[in-house]
């Protein structure tokens, strides 16, 4: 081999190494499921017992029972569960689905801790794409409980007949509101 040969095939090697680093050639979102016991029903459809866990593109789902619909690409939820996005918003709700894609939601009773410490809860909460619509919702912009003595949150909070939560633009309208 010639000295010309050996650098050619040092700056393929180099070239090579340098595609796979700075390159993302897998483009798959997995979807990791953790629990303590993981089935599958007649379906194929995936059951998670116990601990369960849902993990894709930094978001989290946690629950005592999850099972995944590989068919429509669908979570649901029978139990209670917490649901945490990319924006590092928390989801809490007794029982519903969601989407692989965590666009597309509908479950019962949810609560809503925003990154910025304000809350949300209500009877319903039905999501599509980044918009929120929560049914008998009440907002508060509260960070931490409130203390009564130092008044560290607003002692007040806006319920509403319909909440709108646009995600995206930070936007929040009510229906029906009172203070």
């Amino acid at each position: 081999m010639t000295k010309k040969d050996k650098i050619l095939n040092n700056i393929i090697i180099f070239i090579f190494f340098f595609i796979i680093l700075f390159t993302n050639i897998n483009n798959a979102k997995e979807i990791l499921i953790y629990a303590d016991n993981i089935s599958y029903d007649e379906e194929d459809n995936i059951i998670a017992r116990g601990n369960a866990k849902i993990i894709q593109d930094n978001q989290l789902i946690t629950s005592d029972l999850i099972i995944y619909e590989k068919k429509n690409k669908k979570i649901i939820l029978p139990t209670s569960f917490i649901i945490k996005d990319r924006n590092n918003n928390y989801f809490m709700g007794s029982s519903g689905f969601v989407n692989e894609n965590f666009n597309n939601a509908e479950f019962k009773d949810p609560k809503i801790k925003l990154n910025d410490g304000s809350r949300i809860t209500g009877k319903f909460l039905k999501r599509n794409g980044d918009i929120d619509i929560i049914s008998k919702g009440v907002y508060s912009p509260c960070k931490s409980k409130i203390k009564i003595a130092n008044f560290i949150c607003p002692t007040w909070q806006l319920e509403g007949e319909k909440i709108l939560h646009d995600n995206k633009n930070l936007f929040l309208h009510q229906k029906h509101s009172k203070m």
